[in-house]
């Protein structure tokens, strides 16, 4: 067994408090019972967000942990707004997750192949144990896929994402400069998840002229990035024009989710114009 000091790290994305609908102290036990010794047979150090002491910055020290940590765990049952925040932090990030939640917790997600384990409320002894193992050998799974096509939970490879986020590379002590614009990375996950879930509420809009250019430039989009004998200059020149009938649509729209969405197909198009520039 590796020294506790030399451990690698887990980070657990978990509501730390107790949660309305849960039994006193349960989170507690989750994490004592089930992901603590899950960890250690993994040959990891589990660490809570509560558990972060090293500086006077906690915050920071949390995202660092939160963004660095080789592995980490989130468990969905609660459907905690600051789990799903620093789990959508991790993703964008790109960063290795293993997914649990209680049997039973109504699905979270609609993207089919993300996985996850269920752990049962009751928490019997054996139970416990099943789930102990079955956890150790997902996070041995998870880590071992890192950076693979193959690694179901990363929403970047499943949606073919050109890049994950990156912390800028900042010469010096610079902390307090880091933060701000890891703050505004984090602000930018956050507007992506009120979207997220302001579409899921609201009925559908398949058949309005906002939904068929978007589907368009997005579809127009993959093919220019699908196809390599296009020259370089024409597949420029395409991307550019794309660029302007987006812009155009995004000023267009009164919907703020829309706006979003357009907002974000630029991103993309700007990623493909840096990539071939």
């Amino acid at each position: 067994m590796t020294e506790k000091g030399k451990q690698k790290e887990c980070f657990i994305i978990m509501p730390i408090s107790d949660v309305d609908g849960y039994p006193k102290g349960h989170f507690g036990h989750v994490y004592e019972n089930i992901i603590y010794p899950s960890c250690e047979m993994a040959g990891y150090r589990a660490v809570r967000a509560d558990e972060v002491k090293a500086t006077n910055l906690i915050h920071l020290d949390i995202l660092k942990n939160l963004i660095d940590a080789p592995i980490a765990i989130c468990d969905l049952s609660s459907r905690n707004p600051n789990v799903l925040f620093e789990l959508g932090i991790r993703q964008a990030f790109d960063k290795p997750v293993v997914l649990i939640q209680e049997a039973g917790t109504p699905k979270i997600f609609d993207i089919a192949p993300l996985r996850y384990l269920e752990y049962s409320k009751e928490m019997k002894y054996h139970d416990v144990l099943q789930i102990q193992k079955e956890l150790k050998d997902a996070i041995e799974a998870t880590a071992a896929a890192d950076g693979e096509t193959g690694n179901v939970n990363s929403i970047v490879k499943l949606l073919a994402l050109s890049n994950p986020a990156k912390i800028p590379d900042l010469k010096g002590n610079k902390e307090e400069l880091a933060f701000g614009m890891l703050q505004a990375e984090m602000r930018e996950v956050r507007k992506l998840m009120e979207m997220t879930l302001h579409e899921r509420n609201r009925p559908p809009r398949r058949n309005s002229i906002t939904a068929i250019e978007y589907e368009r430039i997005s579809n127009t989009l993959e093919k220019l990035q699908a196809t390599k004998r296009l020259p370089i200059p024409e597949r420029m020149e395409q991307l550019h024009m794309l660029m302007r009938e987006t812009e155009e649509l995004m000023m267009r729209c009164e919907d703020k989710a829309e706006h979003m969405h357009f907002r974000h197909m630029m991103d993309r198009i700007h990623r493909a114009i840096s990539e071939n520039s």
